[in-house]
Formats: structure tokens, C-alpha cells, sequence
């Protein structure tokens, strides 16, 4: 079973020795980590992280409003082998499109893979080929990009409030793992192994648009995406991996009006920054990035920065902008081939339940400890 070969080749991270992870790490794993706990704990704890830690202001929101659909995959799945983990993925992956057909859906889904061998591996080769297989068993429609790397992605559904149809949304695939804290690529860590993301902005501005009636959501998406990349995280060494980019005597580096009613009211840190162009040492298009696998201590810079661009949010009718963010038209016969009509469906939208399982006394203050930090993350 490859999944089970991968978990063996991981090596341990020397480097972490000297570079401990911080206690937000340790009191996030000690329920993600923790055999004892239940998924929906685990999910708790992953919502506070994301709402608490991470530099993501739409992971943030979607976490803080219960809108990420959270797909668990821990050791003992791992075990089970390829076959076992694809199948759990794919209903999980169907489910959350399901879910997210009306407004009250799920704008996002994140897989967590957890397990000690990967919350400890060294970012090396060995790492990036296990990352690379477990994103082949639930997302394997990954193309390559001229500028290095691949990119992932899948489709998210939304139907009109007034009853006019369907749209479509083009969804982005992003990693992380907890072999990120600290380094260079921070902003890309996560607590107890490795996570990918699959987020739609257009999904979550059309729901706001159409089903809470938001006036505009082309500003709204805009503010939130510059404030994303002006919180990355200013690593004392190496500086912020993302960063804004100023304007030039007042203007933008690329044809586009501008998306702000009045510039001069936007918080601080995006006054006098463009709005169609940012830049960083790593592309954030890209799924399983080598550059994060490389070994070096600092991100390479010899070939200069990525410039990367708003356009999707607010710029033309071009096929990124409908893909991305206006949605792109569809029959719900295509989207029945798709993901099944309602007929065929397994999961009606959960309501919390706890199995009332009996669990050792230690472990369970241990992980009601660390639950009730992880929950006030969330406030």
C-alpha cells in the first residue's frame, strides 16, 4: 500500500530541535493528535486554528461562520490504506458540493491528513512525494504551470436565489504543513500534519451578494484578498513570504479601475497599495510547491519575485474573472452528472452529536483543556 511505504520513508526534522513549535502547535495537537479524540473535536480545534493562526482573511471568516466543510483523515484511516482513504474522500468531497448548492452551504473544504509521523517530518523530497500521493487519492486533476510547479483544482456549484439557474466555480487547491512554522514559508503551517484547501472567493461573494443581499461584493472580496496578503507573516530573518505592492504615483501597474468606492477610507495597511498586483516567494496558485521541499534556510531568491494579480476579483469579463469569481453558467443536468442527483445523496447537514464514548480520565481533561482554547480562538 503506498500510502503506508510513504509514512515509513518520512525522516524526522532535525532542525525542529532547535526550533521547537510554539504552544498554539502543541495545545491544537493535543487534540488532533490525540487517539482519544472525536472528529468533531478535531474540528473544533481546526476551525480555531484557522480563525486564530492563520493569515487567511476569508479562512478566517469562513472559519469564524462554521462555512469550511473539515474532511478528517487521521492515523488510523492512514493505516487502512490507498483504496480506503480515496473512498472516504470522495464522498467527503461530494458532500461539501453538495452542502454548498444554496446559500447556506460550505464556501471551502480542507483535508487534514494527521498523523505524528507527518506532524514531525523533515520538509524534504520524501515529504513532498508522500504530499503529492494523498493529494492524488481525492483531487488528482493537477496541471502543470509555466512558471514551475503545478496547479489543483476542482469545481464548487451555486444556485441563484431568484431561481435562474447555476454557476460555477473554478476552486484552487492550496498545502500546508506543520514543517512550515518557523520557516520561510510560515504563513503555509499547520498543527498535526498536513492540510490541503480548496477556498472560493467568487462562491463566497456570490452568496453574499445574492443570498445576504451584500450591495458589493466586488469591494468586499478586494479588501479581504489585499488584507490576506498584507497579513503574511514578517519572519525576523526573512521577511513577510507575500507582501502588497505600492502604487506608482498613484497608479496601478495593470489596467483596471479601481474596486474602492473611497481609497482613502481603507485600513492602513492597504492605503497607497495597488490593487491589481502583489508579489511573493512562492506562487499562490501553486498545490505541493518544490521550493517548500528544497531544504534551503531561505527562500530563493535568483530568479526574483512572482507577480501575481487582483484581476480575477475585479477586472473584465475574462474567463479567470467568471471562473474564479462571477461564476460561469451550467445546467443542474451537468451538475447532477457531476455529483449525483439529491435522490443519491448520503449525508443530510449534520447536527452536532457526541457518541458518549468513555475515554480515560487523563486524556479526556487533557482534551477538554485544549478544546476549550481552541474555542475561545473562534471569539
Amino acid at each position: 500500500m503506498a500510502v503506508r511505504r510513504l509514512l515509513q520513508s518520512l525522516e524526522g526534522d532535525p532542525w525542529r530541535t532547535n526550533n521547537p513549535f510554539p504552544s498554539e502547535i502543541i495545545t491544537a495537537c493535543e487534540v488532533l493528535l490525540n487517539p482519544y479524540s472525536r472528529d468533531d473535536e478535531r474540528k473544533l480545534a481546526i476551525r480555531g486554528w484557522l480563525a486564530k493562526h492563520q493569515p487567511c482573511v476569508f479562512g478566517q471568516a469562513a472559519a469564524k461562520a462554521d462555512r469550511i466543510h473539515i474532511a478528517i483523515v487521521d492515523e488510523a484511516l492512514l493505516n487502512e490504506g490507498d483504496d480506503a482513504i480515496r473512498e472516504r474522500l470522495l464522498l467527503e468531497k461530494n458532500t461539501w458540493r453538495q452542502w454548498s448548492l444554496e446559500g447556506n452551504g460550505k464556501h471551502g473544504l480542507l483535508v487534514a491528513f494527521l498523523s505524528p509521523k507527518l506532524n514531525y517530518a523533515a520538509p524534504n523530497h520524501a515529504l513532498r512525494e508522500t504530499a503529492e500521493h494523498l493529494r492524488s487519492l481525492f483531487a488528482p486533476n493537477s496541471i502543470g504551470d509555466p512558471a514551475g510547479n503545478d496547479v489543483t483544482a476542482e469545481w464548487l456549484y451555486l444556485k441563484k436565489v431568484d431561481g435562474s439557474g447555476f454557476v460555477k466555480f473554478r476552486v484552487i487547491l492550496d498545502f500546508f504543513a506543520a514543517a512550515g512554522d518557523k520557516r520561510w514559508w510560515h504563513d503555509h503551517r499547520f498543527p498535526g500534519g498536513i492540510a490541503f484547501t480548496l477556498n472560493s472567493l467568487g462562491h463566497m461573494a456570490r452568496t453574499k451578494e445574492w443570498y445576504e443581499r451584500l450591495a458589493n461584493p466586488v469591494e468586499w472580496a478586494s479588501r479581504l484578498a489585499m488584507l490576506t496578503i498584507s497579513n503574511a507573516f514578517d519572519h525576523p530573518e526573512h521577511g513577510p513570504a507575500t507582501h502588497l505592492v505600492d502604487l506608482r504615483e498613484g497608479k496601478s501597474q495593470k489596467t483596471m479601475l479601481c474596486p474602492f468606492g473611497d481609497p482613502k477610507k481603507l485600513p492602513a495597511p492597504l492605503i497607497g497599495k495597488d490593487w491589481t498586483t502583489y508579489a511573493g516567494n512562492h506562487h499562490t496558485d501553486h498545490s505541493v510547491r518544490m521550493e517548500f521541499f528544497d531544504q534551503r534556510e531561505r527562500p530563493d531568491r535568483m530568479r526574483g519575485e512572482y507577480l501575481m494579480d487582483f484581476a480575477y476579483i475585479a477586472g473584465d469579463q475574462s474567463n479567470e474573472n467568471a471562473e474564479l469569481m462571477n461564476g460561469v453558467p451550467l445546467s443542474e443536468e451537468e451538475i447532477h452528472r457531476d455529483i449525483g442527483t439529491p435522490d443519491t445523496w448520503r449525508y443530510s447537514k449534520p447536527i452536532m452529536r457526541f457518541s458518549g464514548e468513555k475515554r480515560p480520565y487523563d486524556e479526556d481533561i487533557r482534551i477538554t483543556n485544549a478544546l476549550a482554547i481552541c474555542r475561545g480562538w473562534l471569539n
